[in-house]
């Protein structure tokens, strides 16, 4: 009997000790390094994100492939610690544009000097052994709470295939951008708390920060566009103030009586955001001088989507539910017209300032109503469930979620005039007047896809690693 007493406590201590465990790793959220859709066992509070991308030296130049095993940085503490959670394959495909996103993952908070590259050896190297390159930190990094920083690679391919060095790939780090550049692309991915900058002459990655509480729908300033830019934020129900030449957030205004899927626009003289939230119905008037709501209104009727008409001096709201878009006065918030709509109205676009386009999401159609006679000038159809739309030109866009494509209306026409096929639901879209390119944010693939209206194929993507909310040009 002693014996089995003995064994019976031991297999209780041990059960006891198994399901101790279970609950103790079952409280914390476990992320695996370089997952873009991740949660962190890292509190928020106590970490930082860090990006990396591979950029190629010469684009144009000869193909390769490089398979990485490893990427790691060092901490201050003479740590390594890892990035990616897997072997990530770097091909010509992957690169055609010169950049391939290649992992995103949270870091604690302190100083990194040193990131360590293992990859698989060449065929051509004759040895099996894997290259380990270790690369310094220009300036040391300091990734602070809620931070998000880029690190760029480069890859020589030419170097890389030159006699001697066996095909072992040759790399080097870029050093951090100091400044602004002109005619950048920002791009807003809440799941990571990031908002990144991308050079619209190279459509590549240059930069990026950290914007707490889920960034989402991107406003720049309509007198001078590079010297704020705002966005929305859905978690903390906030509306921030970027300063793009200090690269960080630099105001934060709380929208406190305001709930989740915020939309807003910028009055033209830059003094106030209009603000309507779809959940509760409601739209707030802020003074972007002094952070304070003075004017708010229930419309009750699942506000979609919002922008402010310049030659009418009126805000125009879609309303889902009520099937119609209606007219406030800036000054009073109150509804002085209303237009009766199709099913489920979202993006509103004035076209020469007198034609307001209407994404009729539930009937799949784009209505086209005449603001100076007050009628119905026409309807399209388009795609299904189409959401925005960007004016190109002469020329409007239209996103079509459901059927993955792009609808292309030339005004004055009765039917589309082309549709683009996309790899997943379109989402927000920006033009690059600089550079003549239409950005599109693509949900399925947590890229930005790049279309040439010259021909209006697409020419490439830009991958995030995360999904593309809002974007905006600064010109």
């Amino acid at each position: 009997m002693k014996p089995q007493a003995v064994c019976s406590s031991t297999i209780s201590g041990f059960l006891f000790a198994c399901l101790l465990l279970f609950l103790l790793t079952g409280c914390v959220e476990q992320e695996q390094p370089g997952s873009w859709a991740n949660s962190s066992a890292l509190s928020t509070e106590k970490s930082g994100r860090l990006s990396l991308f591979l950029n190629l030296k010469k684009p144009d130049g000869p193909r390769s492939k490089m398979q990485i095993l490893s990427l790691e940085v060092l901490s201050e503490t003479g740590t390594w610690l890892p990035l990616s959670s897997s072997d990530i394959e770097a091909e010509p495909d992957a690169l055609q544009s010169g950049q391939m996103f290649l992992t995103s993952s949270r870091v604690p908070i302190g100083y990194y000097n040193r990131l360590r590259i293992k990859t698989a050896p060449s065929p051509s190297a004759g040895s099996t052994e894997a290259v380990i390159t270790e690369l310094g930190i220009n300036r040391p990094l300091y990734v602070a709470s809620g931070d998000s920083h880029s690190l760029f690679l480069t890859w020589d391919i030419v170097a890389s295939l030159a006699a001697g060095n066996t095909g072992n790939p040759v790399l080097s780090l870029n050093p951090r951008l100091k400044n602004m550049l002109i005619d950048v692309a920002y791009a807003a991915c809440p799941d990571i708390n990031t908002v990144f900058l991308i050079c619209t002459d190279k459509n590549r990655v240059c930069d990026s920060l950290g914007v707490p509480g889920r960034p989402g729908y991107l406003k720049s300033d309509p007198i001078v566009p590079t010297a704020n830019l705002y966005s929305s934020t859905e978690e903390d129900k906030n509306l921030i103030k970027i300063g793009p030449a200090a690269n960080r957030v630099e105001a934060g205004f709380p929208l406190p009586t305001l709930g989740r899927g915020v939309q807003f626009t910028i009055s033209p003289d830059g003094q106030w955001a209009f603000v309507v939230d779809k959940k509760r119905g409601n739209i707030v008037r802020l003074n972007l001088s002094s952070g304070t709501i003075d004017l708010r209104n229930r419309l009750g009727y699942e506000p979609s989507y919002i922008i402010y008409l310049e030659k009418q001096a009126l805000v125009a709201v879609s309303l889902s539910r009520s099937q119609s878009v209606v007219l406030l006065d800036p000054e009073s918030l109150q509804p002085l017209q209303t237009i009766s709509t199709g099913n489920k109205p979202e993006g509103l676009l004035l076209y020469q300032d007198n034609y307001l386009y209407i994404a009729e999401s539930g009937g799949n159609s784009v209505m086209v109503y005449n603001l100076s006679e007050n009628r119905v000038q026409q309807r399209i159809p388009v795609g299904l469930n189409p959401k925005r739309l960007l004016a190109v030109n002469d020329r409007i866009y239209v996103t079509n979620s459901r059927s993955r494509s792009l609808s292309l209306i030339r005004p004055g026409q009765l039917g589309v005039s082309k549709t683009i096929r996309m790899t997943g639901p379109p989402l927000e879209m920006a033009y690059s007047s600089a550079n003549k390119w239409l950005y599109v944010g693509n949900k399925a693939t947590g890229a930005i896809d790049i279309i040439d209206p010259a021909d209006n194929k697409i020419t490439g993507e830009i991958s995030l690693g995360a999904v593309p909310l809002g974007i905006a040009v600064l010109r």
